[in-house]
């Protein structure tokens, strides 16, 4: 379902937003990141994902929105957490899973000017600072071995 530009604004001025993101890792067990073109976090490196339509799943959520923005299918290895982000433009609410994806060809929309794979542990060097609360969850779950 898309809702035009004009509701959006007036929904995320008045409530949070209930979303999904998906940390990536490939083969080598490192993450995918995806630098911003829109707000919030513009310019920004962040993971696939993006508000739950009415009536899909979170896994649904998940799977279409991994595929829009990077055309990657991915397996589900687990859940990491429900986390806050209060932007200026919005408040989302979103539902982190940790995913596996096959080596295969990114292919990014427009949402996004660029990917890269960052070793586990290097990451926090270069991501945002709401990511790091994720990526400290991702590590005590212990859901792969990095």
């Amino acid at each position: 379902m898309f809702i035009k530009e004009k509701t959006y604004k007036t929904i995320t001025s008045l409530m949070p937003i209930p979303a999904i993101e998906a940390i990536i890792i490939n083969s080598k067990n490192d993450l995918m990141v995806l630098k911003r073109n829109n707000p919030p976090a513009r310019g920004e490196w962040w993971f696939p994902g993006g508000r739950i339509r009415r009536g899909e799943t979170f896994f649904q959520t998940l799977t279409r929105k991994v595929r829009e923005e990077t055309g990657l299918e991915v397996k589900v290895l687990g859940f990491i957490g429900v986390y806050e982000r209060i932007f200026p433009e919005r408040h989302d609410i979103p539902i982190v899973f940790l995913c596996r994806c096959e080596d295969g060809n990114v292919i990014l929309n427009s949402e996004h000017s660029e990917y890269k794979f960052l070793n586990a542990h290097k990451a926090f060097a270069e991501l945002h600072q709401m990511l790091k609360e994720v990526l400290t969850d991702m590590f005590k779950k212990k859901l792969v071995e990095f």
